[in-house]
């Protein structure tokens, strides 16, 4: 009788102990996502700043890429006079791709290279797909694998609160289409007059 119970236990603790193994080797095998911490906006510039310019952008949007060449020339001719804050707002349901995109520039972001992110989503706009998101990344020579590599940060959409908290500000500030600027609070009605807005409004002559 006492061999059977002996047996009993050795068995139960077999049991527990191959269900222990089964679980860490699958924890193991799925993509996990470790945060950096506290990751920094985009911006650009000193929030100090007495122009303050912020947009709302969608990585999917002819218009939002049309808009970045005015930004730059902006942010070249008045430099630390303009602090510069990109607020992600995409139109999921014009443009299917924009969402992953926001996260995959928030999984950049993460490495310190959001700008340069950008700048390769609206060069080859709209070529969003899974495979290229990932060849961007590659291209900056972004950590992928790993637990903070940009490949786990994509895959779990580690990043989906971040581009939904811009998604909210913008709604609480009336944005309904993109690209929607800002300049000191206020909303600008047309984008494509903005450096002649700020020379006008702030720098004078």
């Amino acid at each position: 009788m006492r061999s059977n119970k002996k047996a009993w236990w050795w068995l139960g603790g077999l049991v527990v102990f191959l269900l222990i193994i089964f679980i860490f080797v699958k924890s193991g095998s799925q993509i996990s996502y470790v945060s950096t911490g506290e990751v920094g906006r985009p911006s650009y510039g000193s929030a100090e700043a007495n122009i303050i310019l912020e947009e709302f952008s969608d990585f999917q949007c002819p218009a939002c890429k049309s808009a970045q060449a005015t930004v730059k020339e902006i942010l070249t001719t008045f430099g630390e006079r303009v602090y510069f804050r990109y607020y992600h707002y995409p139109l999921v349901t014009i443009h299917p791709q924009a969402f992953k995109a926001a996260l995959a520039a928030e999984c950049a972001n993460d490495q310190g290279k959001f700008w340069e992110y950008h700048d390769k989503l609206f060069e080859n706009q709209p070529n969003f797909s899974s495979t290229d998101l990932i060849s961007y990344a590659n291209q900056l020579e972004l950590v992928m694998e790993g637990e903070r590599g940009f490949l786990a940060c994509l895959e779990s959409r580690a990043k989906t609160n971040v581009v939904r908290q811009d998604i909210r500000e913008g709604d609480s500030r009336g944005v309904r289409a993109t690209p929607t600027f800002f300049l000191n609070g206020e909303p600008v009605q047309d984008w494509s007059q903005l450096k002649n807005l700020i020379q006008s409004k702030f720098i004078g002559g």
